[in-house]
């Protein structure tokens, strides 16, 4: 059955759009095909004694050629439409890796990314979230290392302005944990400073009595 139904798709213009997404337009494809080879059988078949050879001949001639000028007309009008679809499920992909970002869903939102990505690894647009994704989960070298990726694309010229934003919110994050890191550390020699004094003098107490 199977078989059947793929063959059917293959060989009648029209019929593979209907069959995986119903549209009107193939089926208009189809019907005009159906009517071609009807009125073929009909001219050859109940007015053969009408028809020279050579016009019977021509007529199949003609069916032909509808058919293959049917067949490239209803194959790219189905391969513009799946382009379609698939760019509106990219958006849809999109929007959701953005609601999913704003609610603070980091790993979602890299999960949604990184499936635009594998469709289409030059998705600048989806490169430029997923670097400042990272710079938002301090991923600070993943950070960089999308930036350079997305500046190799030939795309990324529209996004020159947004890519020089990134980087310098990159490097103003960085900063800022190293500072902390430097605070923390101070503090920290601080802190042991303050401990370790007054066991030294415990310590120096402690031998000078057993000298007395």
């Amino acid at each position: 059955m199977r078989f059947i139904v793929a063959s059917i798709c293959f060989l009648w213009p029209g019929f593979n759009g209907i069959v995986r997404y119903g549209l009107w337009s193939q089926l208009a494809i189809a019907l005009t095909f159906g009517a071609l080879c009807q009125g073929t059988l009909a001219l050859n078949f109940l007015w053969c004694d009408f028809l020279s050879q050579f016009v019977r001949v021509s007529i199949f001639a003609a069916l032909f050629i509808s058919w293959v000028a049917l067949s490239v007309v209803a194959s790219v009008r189905l391969k513009r439409y799946e382009k379609m679809r698939k760019a509106d499920s990219k958006g849809q992909t999109f929007l959701e890796a953005q609601e999913l970002y704003l609610k603070g869903s980091w790993f979602e939102t890299e999960c949604c990314l990184r499936a635009l990505l594998k469709n289409n690894p030059y998705d600048a647009d989806a490169l430029l979230y997923l670097a400042t994704l990272y710079r938002h989960t301090k991923r600070f070298s993943e950070a960089k290392r999308t930036i350079s990726e997305l500046e190799r694309l030939d795309a990324s010229f529209r996004w020159e302005y947004e890519i020089a934003l990134e980087k310098e919110a990159l490097q103003e994050e960085e900063r800022s944990q190293r500072e902390e890191k430097d605070r923390s550390n101070q503090e920290r020699g601080i802190s042991g400073e303050d401990v370790s004094e007054p066991l030294a003098n415990q310590a120096e107490a402690s031998l000078s009595s057993k000298a007395a």
